[in-house]
Protein backbone atom coordinates (compact mmCIF):
# COMPACT_ATOMS: atom_id res chain seq x y z
CA UNK A 1 0.00 0.00 0.00
CA UNK A 2 2.90 2.27 -0.17
CA UNK A 3 2.52 5.25 -2.56
CA UNK A 4 5.68 6.53 -4.72
CA UNK A 5 5.18 10.38 -5.27
CA UNK A 6 8.21 12.37 -5.07
CA UNK A 7 11.48 11.02 -6.00
CA UNK A 8 10.42 7.32 -5.46
CA UNK A 9 9.88 8.41 -2.29
CA UNK A 10 7.07 6.13 -0.80
CA UNK A 11 4.15 8.09 1.42
CA UNK A 12 1.80 6.35 4.09
CA UNK A 13 -1.49 7.64 5.15
CA UNK A 14 -2.47 8.72 8.77
CA UNK A 15 -4.21 5.53 8.93
CA UNK A 16 -1.33 3.54 7.49
CA UNK A 17 1.17 4.90 10.01
CA UNK A 18 -1.28 4.24 13.06
CA UNK A 19 -2.10 0.56 11.78
CA UNK A 20 1.92 0.28 11.63
CA UNK A 21 2.61 1.44 14.78
CA UNK A 22 -0.32 0.78 16.61
CA UNK A 23 -0.85 3.86 17.73
CA UNK A 24 -4.57 5.82 17.64
CA UNK A 25 -5.14 8.60 15.21
CA UNK A 26 -5.37 10.87 18.35
CA UNK A 27 -1.76 9.84 19.17
CA UNK A 28 -0.60 10.03 16.02
CA UNK A 29 -2.02 13.50 15.70
CA UNK A 30 -0.04 14.61 19.24
CA UNK A 31 3.50 12.92 17.40
CA UNK A 32 2.74 15.31 14.82
CA UNK A 33 2.09 18.53 17.18
CA UNK A 34 5.07 17.96 19.30
CA UNK A 35 7.31 16.95 16.50
CA UNK A 36 8.09 13.58 17.03
CA UNK A 37 6.87 12.42 13.48
CA UNK A 38 7.70 14.33 10.42
CA UNK A 39 4.98 14.72 7.64
CA UNK A 40 4.16 16.24 4.49
CA UNK A 41 1.30 17.88 3.79
CA UNK A 42 -0.33 17.61 0.08
CA UNK A 43 -3.31 18.60 -1.30
CA UNK A 44 -5.19 18.48 1.59
CA UNK A 45 -3.68 15.27 2.83
CA UNK A 46 -1.34 14.13 5.87
CA UNK A 47 1.46 12.22 4.77
CA UNK A 48 4.20 10.13 6.27
CA UNK A 49 7.44 9.08 4.27
CA UNK A 50 8.36 5.42 5.52
CA UNK A 51 12.29 6.51 5.58
CA UNK A 52 11.62 8.83 8.08
CA UNK A 53 9.27 6.45 9.84
CA UNK A 54 12.19 3.71 9.70
CA UNK A 55 14.52 6.15 10.88
CA UNK A 56 12.82 7.21 13.89
CA UNK A 57 11.72 3.65 14.74
CA UNK A 58 15.89 2.54 14.52
CA UNK A 59 16.61 5.92 16.67
CA UNK A 60 14.50 4.65 19.37
CA UNK A 61 15.63 1.21 19.30
CA UNK A 62 18.90 2.57 19.85
CA UNK A 63 18.02 4.77 22.98
CA UNK A 64 16.35 2.08 24.75
CA UNK A 65 19.36 -0.61 24.62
Amino acid sequence: THKPLFRGEHFLTSKEVCERLYISPRTLQDYRDRRIIPYTQFAGKILYKVSDLERLLEDSHKNFL
